[in-house]
């Protein structure tokens, strides 16, 4: 009776995080209709000052006329860290994707 009860509870948690919408690095939940990556790490360069390596989700399949939404989510992330930080530039050092499996998206950043 203990076993089908577990499974009966794995399986009700299984369906309601399964159904709940990605939340980005901010705590912000995020529609994927709308915008095709979402942050999910940001990490800073522990030797160049101001410098963060964010990683991204992306949506799988993303097609090239999504760029636009793409680049607009990026800005829109980069003026949230530039507000809270109190930056005022900054300058794309490296941007890479890597859709194998777990498309994700890679960039860094300085910030001055």
């Amino acid at each position: 009776m203990n076993k089908i009860l577990q499974r009966g509870i794995s399986l009700f948690l299984f369906l309601v995080i399964s159904c709940t919408p990605p939340i980005d690095y901010y705590g912000n939940s995020v529609n994927l209709e709308k915008e095709i990556i979402y942050l999910t790490k940001m990490r800073e360069d522990p030797k160049i000052k101001d410098r963060y390596y964010l990683t991204f989700k992306e949506i799988y399949g993303a097609t090239e006329s999504d760029v636009i939404k793409k680049n607009k989510t990026l800005e829109r992330y980069f003026s949230l860290i530039m507000g809270y930080y109190g930056y005022t530039e900054k300058k794309i050092i490296d941007q890479k994707d890597k859709n194998v499996l777990k498309p994700l998206y890679y960039v860094t950043v300085q910030f001055n």
